[in-house]
């Protein structure tokens, strides 16, 4: 299947019938011996109270949610999504989810896995293709809450401030939508544009009235913080 490149404004339809999408980051390591980038991506579902989408919510408080902030631990007993055994964590209601945290920036490993009762292969820690996306999340549209009405997805560096890095050092880095056979649909080159920035909203998942939805490249960079991001939507 031929991949659809986006420009920041453009957008993708995504066909109706396609009910479960792969979605994630890829950058390059490096060059020399500097410090890795650890990037990493984030999800939010959110509602648009009154039909406005400039004042979406995270819907339910957060529950859908795909944000390490979020994720229930002894630290966090509060926390709204699940971690499982090999690092990653999803919704209760299995309708997102995000693998583990990987600060290599080689992306992860493919392992083999048994699929399961609904024919999914549900063994995600491996990544995406053979070179493994970096940052890799799962969204099944068919099972999101009704009234979700945007996915947001945010990018930023860890410990940026402290490694003196920003997205204008880091190369080659797009994000890539792939539907259920891991067919590329779509993906967004982020550019020279973001010097100097350590957060990007870099794209949202727009439902339409026919319940289909389109993947829209933002593109919005900003040095706030991952905490001013999650409290703006909190309003």
């Amino acid at each position: 299947m031929a991949t659809f490149k986006l420009n920041k404004g453009q957008s993708f339809q995504i066909q109706k019938e396609i009910q479960l999408v792969h979605s994630g980051l890829v950058w390059d390591p490096p060059e020399g011996s500097g410090p890795a980038f650890d990037l990493d991506v984030h999800c939010f579902a959110l509602v648009h109270p009154g039909g406005d989408s400039n004042r979406a919510r995270l819907y339910n408080e957060g529950s859908h949610a795909l944000c390490y902030a979020f994720v229930r631990s002894s630290g966090n007993p509060e926390g709204s999504l699940t971690k499982n055994a090999d690092g990653s964590f999803q919704t209760d209601d299995g309708s997102m989810w995000h693998e583990r945290d990987d600060r290599t920036g080689r992306g992860g490993l493919i392992k083999e896995s048994e699929p399961d009762d609904d024919g999914d292969d549900d063994d995600h820690g491996g990544g995406h293709h053979d070179e493994g996306f970096r940052e890799e999340f799962k969204i099944v549209l068919a099972k999101l809450p009704g009234e979700v009405s945007e996915l947001a997805v945010w990018a930023t560096i860890h410990d940026a401030e402290r490694k003196k890095q920003d997205f204008g050092k880091v190369k080659n880095a797009y994000i890539e939508v792939c539907d259920a056979m891991d067919d590329e649909l779509c993906r967004y080159q982020l550019t020279a544009e973001f010097a100097g920035k350590t957060t990007i909203q870099v794209a949202s998942f727009l439902k339409q009235p026919d319940g289909s939805w389109r993947f829209h490249a933002v593109g919005a960079g900003s040095n706030a913080g991952l905490g001013d991001v999650i409290q703006a939507y909190f309003g």
